[in-house]
């Protein structure tokens, strides 16, 4: 058995672009790769995802298993599924580092075949490269899990988020040419202020509104800057991307 550990990704602002051509497939976007890091447990057997003590149906489990091996994951995490965490994406990545320790997979392969299946199932379309990755504040300045990454050097201030309600990731996988807008506007202007503002306003367009100030909901969280307190998730930035204990 071996152990991982998988940062979470909150994507503020996002334009997908999918083709037939599923490696090359993903988003262009800005997205924030915090703690709490989720534990992994992984071990040789029968494919199967238990999530906090609770076997899950994994829409990816079938294309990880089929390309990578059969791996079983135990996933001990303070975030839950659903919910805009980039959770999909920890277990797909989780899978992945597995099977090159467990199966003497190719890691970039592997990487590779974990972001590919978020694609298929239509989950994070960059949450795997971004959480493998990790440093803070991710730019994917392309698509696809060979996608050119930047790392944004920012002066980090207290975030925490609230889960509000369970949301399917396909709902918000909307062609909102803003987005690039939005993007440019923020390497303009370097500064997770900014970042909260435009990801608020980007968010908003799709449909998604907070009631707080400086915050924004992505999908069914509410993700918010400084002002929190103890009935909040509170988060860092996430400053090693996942890897093997």
């Amino acid at each position: 058995m071996i152990e991982v550990l998988v940062p979470i990704s909150i994507s503020g602002i996002w334009y997908p672009k999918i083709s037939n051509n599923f490696e090359n497939s993903g988003s262009i976007g800005l997205t924030m790769v915090l703690e709490p890091y989720t534990l992994f447990e992984i071990k040789r057997g029968e494919p199967e995802i238990v999530f906090n003590n609770k076997k899950i149906n994994f829409p990816n489990l079938d294309y990880l298993k089929q390309k990578l091996g059969s791996l079983t994951l135990s996933v001990n995490s303070e975030i839950p599924l659903g919910f805009g965490y980039g959770m999909s994406g920890s277990i797909s990545l989780a899978y992945a580092l597995g099977s090159v320790e467990l199966l003497g997979k190719n890691e970039d392969e592997a990487i590779k075949i974990a972001h590919e299946s978020e694609v298929i199932n239509g989950n994070g379309l960059g949450d795997v490269i971004s959480q493998y990755y990790g440093g803070g504040l991710v730019y994917r300045k392309e698509p696809g899990y060979r996608g050119k990454v930047e790392i944004i050097d920012i002066e980090w201030k207290r975030i925490c988020s609230k889960p509000i309600e369970s949301i399917s990731t396909k709902s918000i996988i909307k062609d909102s040419t803003l987005a690039l807008d939005y993007i440019n506007a923020f390497l303009s202007n370097r500064t997770i202020e900014n970042f909260f503002e435009l990801s608020r306003k980007f968010n908003e367009s799709l449909g998604f509104k907070s009631p707080y100030p400086k915050s924004f909901r992505k999908k069914g969280l509410i993700v918010k800057l400084e002002d929190c307190n103890e009935s909040w998730i509170t988060h860092n930035p996430a400053k090693k991307g996942a890897y093997v204990i």
